[in-house]
């Protein structure tokens, strides 16, 4: 085995077992314009199983967003909502994520090759079941990429087999180690206690806070101009 910076420590790997990412490369999972509420609980699901550090809500809020299928999973990963893919762009490009669109496309590159660059973080953007993800926001995107098929039955996988697909294949990459088995399941970590993160929040949730407080005063000062351009209109 190699030694180096791309493999883990021991202490990482039981962090790791027990829930925690320390792997030099994290993933995230971009929710766009998927339609069917089921798909969505199923790719969150997903999520969770392959120790994805966060997803990313586009063009829904906290209260239009349901989480139908993914059997409470939900509870168990950071949930981050933009209004947009400018903004979501935007946060990416601040905190040094790379974005790769999950697209079959005559540019994509196969899963197979392990497209993924070394010590970056990358999220993964999942498009409509049915219209997959505009020429648009793949040009936003970073690279393109695609499960190879070898059955010529069906002209493609459901949105959240492919997340899970490819998931799993940036887990492996990544060198993320597998949590305890116990009889025929996987161990559940417990939830975060979240009296306990009220009473003692960590930096990173201070940041959290302090960001989503930012964008609110930037949104209502956004607000507050367009209205005086109306104003203006007016008179």
């Amino acid at each position: 085995m190699e030694n180096g910076n791309n493999f883990e420590t021991d202490k990482e790997r039981e962090d790791d077992r027990n829930g925690v990412s320390t792997s030099i490369s994290k993933m995230y999972v971009v929710i766009y314009n998927i339609g069917k509420k089921k798909n969505i609980g199923n790719i969150v699901r997903s999520c969770v199983a392959f120790n994805v550090s966060e997803i990313f809500v586009v063009g829904r809020n906290k209260k239009e967003t349901s989480f139908f299928g993914s059997m409470g999973t939900h509870g168990y990963i950071k949930i981050r909502y933009f209004t947009n893919m400018i903004e979501l762009k935007q946060y990416l490009n601040n905190n040094d994520i790379l974005l790769y669109a999950c697209e079959i496309t005559n540019q994509s590159i196969p899963i197979t090759e392990q497209p993924f660059v070394k010590n970056k973080d990358i999220a993964f953007l999942f498009g409509n079941e049915g219209t997959g993800i505009s020429e648009q926001i793949i040009n936003m995107c970073d690279k393109i990429i695609y499960i190879p098929q070898y059955g010529n039955g069906t002209a493609s996988l459901n949105v959240s087999v492919s997340c899970a697909i490819i998931l799993q294949n940036f887990a492996v990459w990544a060198n993320y180690i597998e949590v305890k088995i116990k009889g025929n399941k996987f161990i559940i970590q417990e939830q975060e206690n979240k009296l306990n993160n009220y009473l003692n929040p960590s930096q990173e949730l201070l940041k959290e806070i302090d960001d989503k407080r930012i964008m609110r005063e930037r949104k209502k000062t956004e607000n507050q101009l367009a209205n005086l351009d109306n104003l203006e209109f007016l008179f």
